[in-house]
């Protein structure tokens, strides 16, 4: 299943999409080629309160893409 969001990646500000898979759920950004990862089982947890859900992943690609960022200019 795939659910387009109403959030934008940080880097290039293309929507951000959400992809249930058999091993987990991943928040990507088919642009940038980046995605963070939440274990089935993890996303569950979140059944009741998708939003939170949504948030949660998305904080954590924001982080992500900092990462990159502070690497690139490292380099």
């Amino acid at each position: 299943m795939r659910i387009k969001l109403d959030k934008k990646c940080p880097a290039c500000g293309t929507y951000l999409s959400l992809v249930e898979q058999e091993d987990g759920v991943y928040m990507l950004c088919e642009r940038c080629r980046m995605a963070v990862y939440m274990p089935t089982e993890t996303a569950a947890e979140y059944a009741e309160n998708f939003p939170a859900l949504i948030e949660l992943m998305a904080e954590e690609l924001a982080d992500l893409v900092k990462r990159r960022i502070k690497q690139k200019r490292g380099n």
